[in-house]
């Protein structure tokens, strides 16, 4: 045997070196740290949606219960324009009455600013959460007589720091004017 051979130190093949697996834990740890920024970024992004989702539906539904009614509220679509009074300001009322109605007193939405609701005669709530609304007359070029009216709502919602906000607007044209 060489006495060269019986000097050198063996080396061993097994596992990895220091450097090796520093290397490893580097990249893993910057792989790891993309897939949690993608989980919050997800995260941030479906709240903000559903958010929108839920101020989208929420006005959408209070402008189809104002305009088809609720219950034996048979809505704006069937008001009787004769029998129609409105107060507006920064709230608003409409009482009407309609050829459903059983009750001698009038029908009526309202909003009040103060409470951010939208009732009716009941008291049942229409819509939450709303910031502004506004509803406008209009008038035929002919005669003078009001034949429809414009509601606008406005919904908003938060969560954290993230705020969705959506406005829905409406015509209403009378039906016996």
């Amino acid at each position: 045997m060489n006495a060269f051979m019986k000097l050198s130190p063996r080396r061993s093949s097994n596992g990895f070196t220091l450097a090796e697996t520093l290397v490893a834990a580097t990249i893993g740890s910057f792989v790891i740290m993309g897939v949690m920024v993608l989980y919050v970024e997800f995260l941030w992004s479906y709240s903000d949606t559903t958010m929108l989702r839920n101020t989208s539906s929420r006005a959408s539904l209070a402008l189809e219960r104002m305009v088809h009614g609720i219950g034996t509220n048979a809505g704006l679509l069937e008001a009787q324009v004769t029998g129609m009074t409105v107060s507006t300001n920064n709230n608003w009322r409409i009482a009407y009455t309609n050829l459903f109605s059983a009750s001698p007193n009038p029908l009526f939405f309202q909003y009040a600013s103060a409470s951010g609701l939208i009732t009716n005669e009941s008291g049942k709530i229409i819509c939450s959460n709303v910031i502004a609304s506004s509803l406008v007359f209009t008038t035929s070029a002919v005669g003078g007589a009001t034949n429809g009216c414009g509601i606008s709502v406005t919904v908003s919602e938060s969560s954290g720091k993230h705020i969705s906000t959506n406005v829905m607007t409406t015509f209403i044209q009378f039906r016996n004017p």
